[in-house]
C-alpha cells in the first residue's frame, strides 16, 4: 500500500507541473512527463522491494529528463519539483551502474 501512495504522490507530482507549474506546457515536456509517469508506474507496480530492477533506473531518469525540462523554463510550483527532485537525488545511487556502464564502453 505505502508503494501505491508513493507512486501516485509522484505521478501527481508530474502531472501537476506538467499542467500547473509550466506555462506552456510543450510537446516536449507532455512527452516527458508521460513518460516519468509511466516508468514509475512500472517501477512501483512490478519492481517495488528489487531496487536493481533496470525498471528503478528508467524510472529515475525519466523523472530527471522532466526535470531538466522544467528547469529550462519558468516553473510555477516549486513545491512539486522539490519533491521530484528529492526523490531523484535520494535513488540517485541507483543511476550509478548504468553510468559506469555507459561510461565504460
Amino acid at each position: 500500500m505505502d508503494y501505491e501512495i508513493a507512486c501516485n504522490r509522484l505521478c501527481d507530482d508530474v502531472s501537476h507541473l506538467l499542467i500547473e507549474g509550466l506555462r506552456p506546457p510543450t510537446k516536449l515536456a507532455a512527452f516527458a512527463a508521460g513518460r516519468a509517469t509511466q516508468d514509475l508506474a512500472a517501477a512501483f507496480h512490478h519492481a517495488a522491494g528489487y531496487p536493481k530492477d533496470r525498471r528503478w533506473s528508467s524510472a529515475i531518469e525519466s523523472v530527471e529528463r522532466f526535470l531538466e525540462i522544467c528547469a529550462k523554463s519558468d516553473c510555477q510550483d516549486l513545491a512539486a519539483l522539490r519533491e521530484l527532485q528529492r526523490f531523484v537525488n535520494e535513488n540517485a545511487d541507483l543511476l550509478r551502474p548504468r553510468i559506469e556502464l555507459k561510461l565504460a564502453s
